[in-house]
């Protein structure tokens, strides 16, 4: 099965999503234009509208694996042509939205901040500091990562290792953070893999983590029966 292929049926899976992402953001800031032309001038910051796109790739990391793996092994394809197809497909849409929000960063800055607060990613985690290219970079490798940690998640639902991890990753923040001692540690990870000084270190150290949650997910994904 070509990449293509797998785009176009990924797509068609989870097309409601996409759009209604994409329709809630435009019915949110007609309903703030609204309030501002009612109320006078609305100097509140936003959330950028492109930084809300990112919430189509948390919905295909959750719905792909358990929606799009039934209907392709259904029809045949082997476990391998999934889970590759599925890695394209990540690293494609991952690649869509790191570029429309680095672009929109930029109107954002030379433009829309004229007439409206916002707050970027893109910003608050200083990528901007490498440029329109360095800052794409890091979106793309952060996105991969993210969406191959919560594809790994969803895939081994129905294991008990799968549940061990989903237990690690929703208490390693608040038990990092509540003892002294492994403090220090969780807030050099976050700064090692969002704050970087370095694109090249901060990309990397995504990467990394991304093949690691990739090949996770293949060991979930190969044992898979459902």
């Amino acid at each position: 099965m070509g990449l293509a292929v797998h785009f176009k049926a990924t797509y068609q899976q989870s097309r409601i999503y996409v759009w209604g992402v994409i329709l809630m953001i435009l019915l949110g800031r007609l309903a703030d234009l609204i309030v501002t032309l009612s109320l006078g001038n609305d100097h509140s910051t936003r959330l950028s509208d492109g930084n809300l796109l990112i919430l189509i790739l948390i919905f295909m990391s959750i719905l792909l694996p358990l929606v799009y793996y039934k209907r392709i092994i259904h029809l045949g394809a082997s476990r391998e042509h999934y889970y590759m197809g599925l890695q394209f497909v990540y690293a494609a849409w991952a690649a869509v939205i790191a570029l429309i929000n680095s672009l929109w960063f930029v109107l954002e800055v030379k433009v829309l901040r004229q007439y409206t607060a916002t707050i970027d990613l893109v910003e608050a985690f200083q990528w901007d500091q490498f440029g329109l290219v360095g800052s794409f970079l890091y979106q793309l490798a952060f996105y991969m990562m993210a969406m191959a940690l919560i594809s790994l998640l969803v895939s081994g639902y129905s294991s008990p290792v799968g549940w061990l991890l989903w237990a690690l990753v929703i208490a390693a923040i608040p038990v990092g953070t509540a003892i002294p001692s492994l403090r220090a540690h969780v807030v050099d990870f976050f700064e090692t893999l969002l704050f970087n000084d370095s694109l090249v270190i901060g990309v990397g150290f995504n990467l990394l983590l991304y093949a690691a949650f990739v090949a996770g997910g293949w060991l979930f994904t190969r044992r898979r029966t459902h």
